[in-house]
């Protein structure tokens, strides 16, 4: 098992923003084997800062970055959501619903270890209510709808606007648009719970 990571990327005015997005992948990349030049600032015995590592590949400035559309696709979401990657890039956020992993690319963390950072841990809803996000992706499929659907802001109650599947190309993505509205009916935040963009048509999953 290798030490868990922090959180990937927050942009310098994330704090500040209107329209904020957290994107979220399944299980984190990296941990013991993690080189050294990627290591953000932050030295700790029980966990790795991975925040030089996460801004570097946002920027697909790390080697394998324009290879792993974790990566490769936010950037270009990004760029095309706020219309240029240099000044959405201040307003965005990147992290993992899980904070280890078994290997250093694929997922295969065993449930025992989600259910610990996730549920018990709570570390990924800690992020999420000290970054205050409008808006949450996870590209994590239906994989951890079970943690997903048990979080709600304090004060709030949730509406689901859309739950069904979406086509890219030849294939689909399940497709969860969830709001998040206080007392007074006012949005708080959003959550898009979608497929990982791995295997996926870039343009269509972009757009």
């Amino acid at each position: 098992m290798e030490k868990p990571l922090s959180i990937y990327f927050t942009g310098n005015k994330f704090s500040e923003g209107e329209d904020t997005i957290l994107f979220v992948g399944k299980t984190a990349v990296g941990g013991e084997k993690f080189k050294e030049e990627y290591m953000g600032d932050f030295k700790n015995d029980f966990f790795t800062d991975a925040t030089k590592f996460g801004e570097k590949s946002l920027e697909l400035l790390e080697p394998y970055s324009t290879s792993r559309p974790f990566y490769n696709y936010t950037h270009n979401i990004i760029k095309q959501y706020y219309g240029s990657y240099e000044l959405g890039k201040e307003f965005v956020a990147l992290t993992n619903i899980v904070k280890c992993n078994n290997t250093t690319t694929n997922d295969t963390t065993e449930n025992q270890v989600k259910a610990n950072c996730i549920k018990e841990l709570g570390v990924i809803w800690k992020e999420i209510e000290a970054l205050k996000p409008k808006r949450v992706v996870f590209y994590t499929n239906t994989y951890y709808d079970n943690f997903i659907n048990k979080y709600v802001p304090t004060d709030c109650y949730s509406k689901d606007v859309f739950d069904s599947r979406i086509s890219i190309g030849k294939k689909s993505t399940p497709w969860l648009h969830r709001r998040f509205l206080n007392k007074d009916n006012k949005t708080i935040m959003e959550f898009l719970r979608l497929g990982h963009p791995q295997m996926m048509k870039k343009d269509e999953y972009i757009n």
